[in-house]
């Protein structure tokens, strides 16, 4: 394909955002990703800005405005006629109104990359640099640059304050960085001014998908393969304690939300995070979060993952969820596996080895007589193939086996071949043989080696059928996996 005047090198996609126009390139092995917005001449421009700055200044701002988008659309209009332009905003008012909605109740300059359904996080690392994106179809090129660029620290200082409002936060030289939650479930990260980044102000927003991943999306894309969700499923149900590991975006928390899916939606859950990324479908779900108060006067306030991990013990939930353990809390939940609630957790660790020694070194100081209550590790990776492609997958399952001596050993269960992206075992009499978890399923279900066999192969079936069936949205699979509740139990 020909590149269009002003771009630079092949074009490999395009498509649109809303009324906006998306171009991904490759120039000599470098991705682009050029953002099209509708073009205002000087007069359109000087325009424009007489209707924001109306809009600044209105009082309106300040009360119930209703409907947003009808508030802008008349609000236009209103302007125009103070202003005495109603008839340039006529000629060119699709235009008023794309970037005044963008800039009113979007997310201004790159607004059109946070809405974009394929990108997965966006990042600026200081004024005059390209705002760069992670595209979920274009993972070859690592982060791709845009066309974007905030010209001036003070451009950009604004923008981080504002963006921060959004969040309902403040960021200011005394409290120079914010961690928080946009409304849409987006994780964003700000920085302000040069107090802790050079040259100024920065920020990241990791996305939230629209729609949580379902444990039929995940079959699908070949992130877990469905005898080991089978596998977790009956471990999962079994109120096991089930660590799921790996590095930074390796997907650990879709992992996480899609097995819990698996729960009966009959049970209790309790989930505790610093920022709410889990999404699950059960009526009785209790969602907890820490509170983190910004003056030193008010940390006698902060409310953390422990307090609200020993708290979640008093409202008597079946499951303990931590978005990811990385302190004190994980002796509580190591706790609260010994109390008989399931207990699952993320933990950033590079393999089952890893996490052994980290959860037993300062300043976390899991016992070894707890880690005998840890029933699996499940190990997540972001991996770039030969081609250049990165995809996720879950490369090693590992159970932690108890010893009579009081010590544990780690045993792998599956492993991803990255030869021929396939998972082993594969068949569910060879799981059945060398789970030593199952051990305690059959104790506590009086099922036999054959009853277990015929468990995963039944839950096998049914996730695939779901697959088959293209039953990949999260309610479908919500609802599918009620049914099968519902059917086991007679009803």
């Amino acid at each position: 394909m020909i590149p269009p005047v002003g771009l630079s090198g092949v074009v490999l996609e395009e498509y649109d955002v809303g009324d906006a126009h998306v171009i991904i390139t490759d120039n000599e092995g470098k991705g682009n990703y050029v953002v099209s917005e509708p073009a205002l001449s000087e007069q359109e421009l000087s325009v424009y800005s007489l209707i924001m700055e109306s809009l600044r200044t209105s009082l309106k701002t300040s009360i119930d405005i209703g409907d947003p988008l009808s508030f802008v659309d008349e609000f236009i209009w209103e302007a125009a006629e103070e202003n005495g332009v109603v008839d340039q905003v006529k000629a060119a008012y699709k235009k008023y109104q794309y970037y005044i909605k963008r800039e009113t109740l979007g997310y201004g300059p790159i607004d059109v990359m946070v809405r974009d359904q394929f990108v997965e996080e966006v990042s600026c690392e200081g004024f005059g640099k390209p705002v760069a994106v992670l595209h979920k179809k274009y993972t070859e090129f690592d982060w791709l640059d845009s066309n974007v660029v905030f010209p001036s620290e003070d451009n950009l200082r604004v923008f981080v304050q504002r963006f921060a409002n959004l969040a309902g936060k403040s960021v200011t030289v005394a409290v120079p960085y914010v961690d928080a939650m946009m409304k849409e479930g987006h994780r964003i990260a700000l920085t302000y001014g040069n107090e802790i980044t050079l040259p100024g102000s920065s920020f990241d927003i990791r996305k939230f998908p629209e729609e949580p991943l379902s444990i039929t999306s995940l079959l699908k894309y070949g992130t877990i393969s469905a005898l080991m969700a089978a596998y977790y499923w009956i471990l999962i149900e079994n109120r096991a304690f089930v660590l799921v590991i790996g590095p930074m975006s390796s997907g650990k928390t879709s992992m996480m939300n899609a097995l819990l899916t698996m729960v009966s939606p009959n049970l209790k859950i309790a989930t505790i995070e610093d920022t709410p990324e889990l999404n699950l479908p059960h009526t009785h779900r209790l969602t907890l979060k820490s509170r983190q108060a910004y003056s030193m006067v008010e940390q006698r306030f902060n409310i953390d993952l422990m307090d609200l991990t020993k708290f979640s013990l008093r409202v008597r939930p079946d499951y303990i969820v931590v978005g990811e353990a990385r302190g004190e809390e994980i002796k509580t939940l190591f706790q609260a596996g010994a109390l008989g609630h399931g207990a699952v957790s993320s933990f950033h660790a590079d393999s089952p080895e890893a996490a052994i020694v980290r959860m037993s070194s300062p300043p976390l100081n899991v016992l070894q007589a707890q880690q005998m209550l840890l029933w699996s590790l499940l190990l997540m990776q972001r991996i770039k193939l030969p081609n250049g492609k990165l995809i996720r997958r879950a490369v090693r399952s590992t159970e932690v086996a108890p010893k009579a001596d009081g010590t544990v050993e780690l045993v792998d269960l599956f492993r991803w071949d990255i030869r021929t992206d396939t998972f082993h075992p594969n068949t569910p009499e060879e799981v059945v043989d060398l789970s030593e978890r199952f051990d305690t399923v059959k104790n506590l279900t009086g099922w036999s080696n054959s009853d277990l066999v015929n468990e995963l192969n039944t839950r096998t079936d049914f996730l695939l059928q779901m697959v088959k069936n293209g039953e990949f949205r999260y309610d479908q699979v919500a609802e599918a996996l009620g049914q099968f509740y519902r059917k086991k139990i007679g009803r």
